[in-house]
């Protein structure tokens, strides 16, 4: 019997103990909502709903559902980022299924946000779906828990077999055009399935893997800006941390041990997820000091989707704050994102922090972040994740100059030097 839930409703509090495939369902409208559920559990498929994503992750944490349904609200898309972040955080290691009344590529947008979440993101549907279509995806998802997933590869086995590579996605000051930093983006290259994102080997990742990862990342981040402050140019680069890594190495002593000596070091920025610095701020204030006196400064990743206390900006100095792709994306043509942005920006200076904008894409999404003042910028616009050698090439060619995007042609990478 169905049980009425501030939420939603559910069909069962308790923890799922059915032999039946379990899905939650994700939908802002009760109809639809429950259509969908009751021809799921018709199929012989156990159904949590939700209407929100706001318990998300405290139940995914307590139920692992085969497969998560998030409808993508072309007028409240925020709310499907919500879900994908809240799975995010419990490394939930399922099945993601968007489907929306939303045109194709906006669908295949917002699928590609959830593999950057390192989620394993289906192939999105459009509503009205077929419920063929989705017997078939709960068939698909049974037996592929009966088998080794193919094309994927664990994280410590990565690790292990010295797999793991990292990519840099160069970050550019927009005032002037020139490259200032680089974030790392960790990579698996394995010899049968080639190239693989985080979707393909970081789900299920235990925390030992996680920290021997994160340990990797740092050193390479600092023996990278090593290795261009030689060449006369101080980049400042940025690696993704959890709070929990974060707090557990003994970041300061490896910043020691592999710094350059160089007095001119631009130091090294730790991208933290905004609810994370919430949930962890007095243990991250404990060692702010010696994190700053090493030359780590840290900076606010994934902000502006969640609800994040400003007084927590009086409590820990940030270096950055970095703005949500969701909301840098379309910002042009969106004008509730285009004001959350330059509320964001200013936000920022008020605190002395830099404003960056991830996922830029285009030129008009560029031109609109500049006449906010916003710092810095990253996206595709700019060029795709390149790896050391290629982002050595691009800083020596272009040493002392601007670099612009060709404002005609929006999404091709760099243009020539401005001289």
């Amino acid at each position: 019997m169905a049980v009425p839930h501030e939420f939603g409703v559910v069909n069962s509090i308790a923890p799922h103990r059915s032999t039946n495939p379990l899905c939650f369902l994700v939908d802002e409208d009760f109809a639809v909502r429950q259509d969908l559920a009751k021809a799921l559990r018709r199929s012989g498929i156990d159904v949590v709903e939700f209407s929100s994503s706001t318990r998300l992750e405290e139940m995914t944490d307590d139920q692992r559902p085969d497969v998560v349904f998030v409808d993508l609200n072309r007028k409240s898309p925020h709310n499907c980022v919500r879900a994908l972040l809240a799975l995010k955080e419990c490394c939930y290691s399922g099945a993601v299924q968007l489907f929306g009344q939303a045109e194709t590529g906006l669908l295949e947008s917002y699928n590609a946000i959830g593999a950057d979440c390192a989620l394993a993101m289906l192939p999105p549907l459009a509503k009205p779906i077929e419920f063929a279509k989705i017997n078939r995806i709960m068939l698909d998802r049974k037996l592929a828990a009966a088998a080794a997933p193919s094309g994927t590869v664990a994280l410590d086995a990565a690790l292990s077999g010295n797999m793991v590579k990292f990519l840099y996605q160069p970050k550019l000051e927009l005032k002037t055009g020139v490259i200032v930093g680089a974030e790392l983006l960790v990579r698996v290259a394995h010899p049968e399935y080639g190239l693989l994102t985080p979707d393909r080997f970081m789900k299920g990742a235990h925390e030992e893997a996680l920290l021997n990862l994160s340990r990797l990342a740092l050193v390479e981040a600092i023996r990278s800006s090593a290795h261009f402050l030689k060449l006369g140019v101080a980049l400042t680069f940025s690696v993704n941390i959890g709070a929990v890594s974060l707090l557990q190495l003994p970041i300061p002593d490896l910043v020691s041990m592999h710094r350059p000596e160089a007095n001119n070091w631009p130091g090294l920025i730790l991208e933290v997820p905004a609810q994370q610095i919430s949930s962890k701020i007095e243990a991250l204030k404990a060692r702010w000091s010696r994190l700053q006196q090493s030359g780590v400064s840290i900076a606010i990743d994934n902000f502006g989707l969640r609800a994040f206390h400003l007084d927590l900006l009086n409590q820990l100095p940030v270096a950055e704050i970095k703005i949500d792709r969701v909301l840098v994306e379309g910002c042009i043509n969106n004008s509730g994102s285009a004001n959350i942005c330059k509320t964001i920006i200013q936000m920022a200076h008020n605190f002395g922090s830099k404003a960056v904008a991830v996922g830029v894409s285009t030129a008009s999404d560029l031109r609109r972040l500049a006449e906010f003042d916003c710092d810095m910028g990253q996206g595709f616009l700019f060029g795709k994740p390149i790896n050391c050698q290629q982002l050595h090439g691009l800083v020596t060619n272009f040493k002392g100059q601007a670099m612009e995007p060709d404002l005609e042609k929006d999404g091709k990478p760099f243009a020539a030097a401005r001289v």
